[in-house]
């Protein structure tokens, strides 16, 4: 296992662009974002991370 987790592969810069793949047992899924994209989606998986942990007894 990664440090991100089962199955996702560390995230890399290519072409201006931040790629990302996920594995699972079906196959995979590659995605690409931009740069600003990819700063959101960081902020908001922290809030979700901490909202999730909140939840836990």
């Amino acid at each position: 296992m990664s440090k991100y987790g089962e199955g996702v592969d560390e995230p890399y810069a290519h072409t201006g662009l931040v790629s990302l793949t996920v594995r699972d047992y079906d196959g995979r899924a590659v995605t690409s974002i931009a740069p600003d994209e990819a700063r959101l989606l960081g902020l908001r998986l922290i809030k979700m991370a901490d909202e999730a942990e909140a939840q836990e007894w």
